[in-house]
């Protein structure tokens, strides 16, 4: 690795640890309700799904499917459920990580930091770590020093919106670390 992108890492890991939000372990369902809520049928835009509770960000996740993998740049944001300020949160973490470059001819996805692509990872269909279903798996093991114990996995909430999470690997239960969420429309 060349100086200049150990610095990079540095800096990106440093600027996302300031707007990171607490990942909770995935070692048993968590129950927020008496009753299941619903995730709004309506979510079309990045701002519709930054406005969401945990809850309704799971519920979503859970009942959509892996979706086409998409191709060239997709616009991301980071999103902050129910943490204090997480709108501005989500805004604010826009200066740092700007989304993707999916690669479906050799299965790459590759992350947007500062407007560099910095962070690669490779695309896959497997199953999720949330409920054990069809997702979009975008691993770092293997092709990042710096990311290599994380794993994105993503599903499509509506026609070119994308939700995912990302896992951190620990034991005994990987850890989701946070939510995010990308816009393949042209």
């Amino acid at each position: 690795m060349t100086r200049g992108r150990s610095r990079i890492g540095l800096l990106i890991l440093g600027t996302l640890a300031c707007v990171a939000s607490p990942g909770r372990a995935q070692e048993a369902p968590i129950y927020y309700q008496a009753a299941p809520m619903q995730a709004p049928a309506s979510v079309q835009t990045l701002d519709d799904l930054a406005a969401l509770s945990t809850p309704q960000l799971d519920q979503l996740y859970r009942q959509s499917g892996p979706g086409p993998v998409p191709t060239g740049k997709v616009k991301g944001r980071a999103l902050y459920p129910d943490a204090r300020f997480g709108a501005v949160r989500s805004k604010a973490a826009r200066a740092v990580w700007q989304g993707k470059v999916f690669r479906p001819e050799d299965s790459t996805a590759i992350n947007r930091f500062f407007g560099m692509k910095v962070i690669a990872g490779n695309v896959y269909a497997g199953q999720s770590w949330l409920d054990g279903n069809p997702a979009m798996i975008l691993d770092y093991e293997g092709t990042s020093r710096l990311y290599g114990n994380y794993r994105d996995e993503i599903r499509q909430v509506a026609p070119g919106l994308y939700l995912g999470l990302m896992y951190a690997r620990t034991s005994p239960n990987p850890t989701l670390k946070m939510y995010f969420a990308f816009d393949a429309r042209p």
